[in-house]
Parts: structure tokens; sequence; C-alpha cells
């Protein structure tokens, strides 16, 4: 017994030594890298880790720039970024002020008064009786029971887990991937920079967290080859929107390449889901008499006109971000040779291409859709121009710092200001500010 302790001792006290050289002492290879320059990446690092520790905004530019500039793949030092970057974006999100004069679907019967409800309607007919989507429903239920009746506990429990789920799947899906670690950051920077995006998860939170689920969902069937079902069909159930997802993913030609016989096979897929929203009034009426079925039917007929919300709905913008999108979308459809491309990039062309066809007609759809392109712009935008190293890594520098620059000019003014504690004192915040 002595013996098999001391030698799982043993192998603990390697594991810890393997890592610790290859922290500090591990040669780095490309770019011409020497020993000195190695180790001053390793220390910026470590700076980056402590300072987080102390100060979480300082560290985690600090700990960033070290890794762009480097700009190489280590797994442990990865996995930091990943961390790090999650974590930060968590932190920031659990600063968020609670005021009812704000300007969100939170404090909305949909929101704050139905989490309330929980406490005075049976069960049952809370959860399948149509208030909302039934697992949605039964999340707040027993969201209500595990907070003893605290809605922003609950409330930003979710945005938060959004926000790390979200992140997980960027870096998983990154991982899978030849791309740099200039890449990854650029990924990560259009979900923790992206300002439209969290004004957007602090209102419509709902949404968000059932798109990050159906991410997720995208993410293990690109990188694995596995479809979690369960994942997928709870989304559904949480907010009606991603049954477009999902009926996205059931298209088989969306999973390769569009060109040739599979292009063929997508067009006549496409007419079908035509067909299908066509019926839509029909399908609704034959569900009307089961509850939370007729809801999310009704959403969608509800959805053919009026934006959700007119601070991110422009019909100028969209047409122009839409067809960029689309002309980006093509030149990676024939340009990329890399599979674990085809279905994230034709998924943001079939949905850039339905907004602009739908703009006119059904506005209250396209804003849902137009808003959820931001899902998609991580697994798409970074890795344009893979094959040309020099102007792919400057190109990705410069997602990084329009997008980081931005967040810091326009944080103090999501959603016309007071979400969170000013810019200036957030800097100031130590790692026990914002837990504490």
């Amino acid at each position: 017994m002595r013996d098999v302790l001391y030698k799982e001792h043993e192998n603990e006290r390697i594991t810890l030594r393997n890592s610790f050289n290859k922290l500090f002492l591990s040669k780095s290879k490309g770019f011409g890298l020497g020993v000195r320059e190695h180790m001053s990446f390793r220390i910026a690092v470590i700076i980056g880790v402590v300072l987080f520790m102390v100060y979480p905004i300082l560290g985690i530019f600090t700990f960033v720039l070290a890794k762009m500039v480097y700009n190489k793949r280590d797994r442990l030092t990865d996995n930091l970024l990943f961390g790090l970057i999650a974590l930060f974006i968590c932190l920031i999100q659990s600063a968020r002020t609670w005021q009812f004069s704000q300007p969100t679907d939170w404090y909305s019967d949909g929101y704050y008064d139905l989490f309330h409800r929980s406490a005075t309607i049976p069960f049952f007919t809370y959860v399948f009786g149509g208030l909302k989507e039934p697992f949605w429903n039964l999340l707040n239920y027993f969201g209500y029971q595990l907070t003893s009746g605290d809605y922003f506990i609950f409330i930003n429990g979710i945005t938060i887990f959004t926000l790390f789920l979200t992140c997980y799947s960027i870096f998983l899906f990154w991982r899978s991937t030849k791309a740099d670690t200039v890449t990854l950051v650029a990924s990560l920077a259009l979900i923790v920079f992206f300002s439209e995006y969290l004004s957007n998860l602090n209102n419509i939170t709902r949404q968000s967290f059932a798109i990050s689920i159906v991410m997720y969902v995208f993410t293990i069937r690109v990188t694995q080859g596995k479809t979690l079902w369960f994942l997928l069909i709870s989304a559904c159930f949480i907010h009606t929107f991603s049954f477009i997802y999902t009926i996205l993913f059931l298209i088989e030609p969306l999973h390769r390449k569009l060109d040739g016989k599979n292009l063929k096979r997508f067009l006549y897929a496409l007419a079908g889901l035509v067909l299908v929203f066509m019926l839509l009034p029909f399908i609704g009426k034959m569900v009307s008499g089961i509850g939370f079925l007729a809801y999310g039917f009704k959403r969608f007929e509800n959805n053919t006109t009026g934006a959700i919300d007119e601070t991110v709905f422009d019909m100028g913008p969209l047409y122009v971000t839409a067809s960029l999108m689309v002309g980006l979308c093509m030149y990676m459809i024939w340009k990329t040779k890399d599979r674990v491309y085809d279905f994230f990039t034709n998924v943001l062309m079939v949905l850039m291409i339905a907004c602009l066809m739908l703009a006119s007609t059904s506005e209250g759809l396209v804003s849902r859709l137009y808003i959820s392109r931001m899902y998609l712009f991580p697994f798409v935008l970074p890795y344009v121009m893979l094959d040309k190293k020099i102007l792919h890594t400057l190109y990705a520098w410069g997602i990084v710092l329009f997008f980081g620059i931005r967040f810091l000019m326009r944080f103090d003014e999501l959603r016309g200001g007071g979400f969170f504690p000013l810019l200036s004192s957030l800097l100031s915040y130590s790692i026990f500010d914002f837990i504490f």
C-alpha cells in the first residue's frame, strides 16, 4: 500500500515538474524565437496571471497582449488564455446593476413576473400551461426555489452561464482547427468586446441563452461528430426561435461545402424550408389546443411584423452588413478546403440571405435573425484568409483592436448607460470587489 501511494505521489511530482518546465524552460518554435525571447514571453504570462488575480482588467490585457505577440499554440497557456478571458467577461457581468428603470426585458412579464408567479401556480400548470416555453418555465420554477425568490441572482446567473458557454464553444472550435493564437483572441473578442452583443444579452437573455446552447451543440457536432439531441431540443423549449437553427441543423447539405450536387440538394431543401414557413399559420391552428406549442407558433406569427428592439435594428446597416457577410461566406466556401469551417459558414450565409430577402416583409423575425448573427461571427470571421499568413495575422489583430477600443469607448453607454458601474471604476476593481 505504501509503495502504491509513493508511486502516485511520484507521478504527481513528475507531472508538476513537467508543467513547470513547459511553462518556463521549453524552447519556442518558429519565427526564430530564441531562449531569451521565449523566457520573456513566459515572464509576461506570469505577470499577467498574477496581475489578473489582483486587478482582472489590467491583468487580462497584459496576458492577452503577451499571447498575441508570441502567437504560438501552447496547450497550457492557450487553456489559460481561454479561462482568463471567459472569467474576465463573467466578472464584468457579475457587476451588473439592478434598477427597475432600466430599458430591458428583465423587468417584463416574460421574465420578472414569470419568475415570481412560480410561487403561486401549481407546478404542472406553470410549466406546461403556455406561460412561456416549458423548459424555460421549468428553469424559473427551480430557480425560484434555489435562490429563495431572488430574481437578480437567477437571471444574472443565466447570463453569466451564457457568456461562459459561448466562450467555451468558441475555444473548442478553435482547438479543432490549425489556426494560431491570434485567431483565438479575435474569435473571443467578437463576443467579449462586441458591445452590441453584451447589450442584447442583458435584454433578450432568454433567446441568447437558448442560442448559446445551440452553438455548443453545433460545435460538438462539427468537432466531434456527435449530436446532443437533448440539449438541442431543450434549447427549442427555452426559446422558440431555436427551432429555426434546429431546422438548419437538419439540412444535411449545410454540413458540407456548397458546390456541385450538394448545392443543388441545398436549393431543394431551401425550397422545402420556404414551404414550411408558408404553412406555419396552418400548423399553428392544428396545435392551438396544446398550450406550450400554441404559444411558440403564435410567437412565430407575431414576429412577422415589428422589430423587437429599434436600437439594434436599422435597415441601412442590415443591408450593408448582410451583403458583406454573404460575400465573405462565399469567399470562404470558394477558398477553404478544411471541412471544419463548412457548417458555420453555410449557416451564416443562409441567415444573412434570409435577412436580405425578408427585411421588408417580416421585420420582427429578421430582427431576431440579425441579432443572432453575433453568435456565428466568432466561428467564421476570424478564419478568413487563413492561407495568407501575414495578411491574416494583421486582419486578426485588426479585429481585436477595433472591437477592443470600441468596447472601451462604448461600455458606459450600453443600452443608454447605467447597466454597469463606470469603466473608470471597474479598472480599479480587484478580484475581491467583483466577487464580494
